[in-house]
């Protein structure tokens, strides 16, 4: 009975991969930023905070990667199931270089926690995240726009804007 279960959970498994194969290489990007995204989190909590190893966030983490990916490949299947195969693997492609870009922008915050600051490797990383923070949002038609709206709406909601009813 064992054996009988997991040949279809391995067939099930298989067939999944085989049919988003067109978009496995950026699921694997993902898969690889959410990784140093952890990775570097957890160094900078361990030595800018002297943090132990949190499950809680260890959680959090592994939720949050597993939404991405989630979000990716239900964009294509969905994409695929309509019969634009090659348009939504192009709007995948759209989310995954958007995910990594927020999730280097918090890979370079946690970078410049780790290294001492005024040092050679903390100018370099201090470089790329106001080069990544500031000037590629101008490149990018919306993101600016998109930003200064979050930071607005996150002060809103923090109640930080005089007059606000929320």
């Amino acid at each position: 009975m064992w054996d009988k279960i997991k040949s279809i959970i391995s067939v099930v498994l298989l067939y999944f991969l085989a049919y988003i194969r067109p978009v496995e290489n950026e699921v694997v990007a993902l898969f690889f930023i959410l990784g140093l995204n952890f990775f570097f989190g957890y160094l900078s909590g361990m030595i800018a905070n002297h943090e132990e190893f949190d499950w809680k966030k260890f959680f959090r983490c592994i939720l949050e990667g597993a939404c991405m990916v989630i979000i990716c490949v239900g964009v294509f299947i969905i994409g695929r199931l309509k019969h634009h195969e090659d348009t939504a693997a192009t709007l995948v492609s759209w989310c995954t270089y958007v995910m990594i870009y927020c999730y280097s922008l918090n890979i370079f915050k946690n970078l410049k926690k780790i290294f001492i600051f005024g040092t050679a490797p903390w100018l370099v990383v201090a470089f790329f995240y106001y080069v990544l923070r500031f000037k590629f949002i101008e490149k990018i038609p919306f993101l600016a726009t998109f930003i200064n709206f979050t930071e607005h709406d996150d002060q809103r909601s923090k109640g930080k804007i005089e007059g606000d009813a929320r």
